[in-house]
């Protein structure tokens, strides 16, 4: 799994970045993304520097770099899951789109959430908490989403 800035912090915010370690055991990112979470006085960003150094986050460049007109992190990001045919784990709206557009397979910081309850890490309850918490946090979620992974989540 090759992961964007956005979800590690959001993750990290409300001191879930563990989730990615329990799913995949191990998570991918660019120097530009690193870059972009490792600021001092950043949300998460100690969290995040215990990852690297444990070794769970590990960081990896792309060998070519193809200009998409996106932030540094989402741009190396999508060029490294296109160049190690990895999954993607990104929320930024044009950098989805981008993936679609390149057939990367992408997942949002919600779908980890949803994805610890399948795999019995999390609770629903603990989930539709966390799904809350991301929200408080300053992550957007459309209402009609929200709704169906709430409803998603409560049945």
């Amino acid at each position: 799994m090759i992961a964007n800035s956005t979800p590690l912090i959001c993750l990290a915010k409300i001191g879930q970045l563990r989730l990615l370690k329990a799913l995949f055991g191990s998570v991918t990112i660019t120097e530009a993304v690193k870059e972009e979470v490792l600021v001092e006085g950043k949300p998460g960003h100690s969290s995040i520097s215990d990852a690297i150094s444990e070794g769970w986050i590990k960081v990896v460049n792309p060998k070519q770099m193809v200009e998409l007109w996106l932030g540094k992190g989402e741009n190396s990001s999508l060029n490294l899951a296109k160049e190690t045919n990895d999954k993607l784990l990104i929320d930024d709206a044009a950098a989805i789109r981008a993936a679609k557009a390149f057939g990367i397979d992408f997942s949002r910081t919600t779908t980890v959430i949803i994805l610890a309850v399948e795999k019995r890490i999390i609770t629903k309850k603990q989930a539709a908490g966390l799904i809350g918490q991301t929200v408080k946090a300053g992550y957007y979620i459309s209402p009609r989403y929200l709704t169906e992974i709430l409803a998603r989540l409560t049945a």
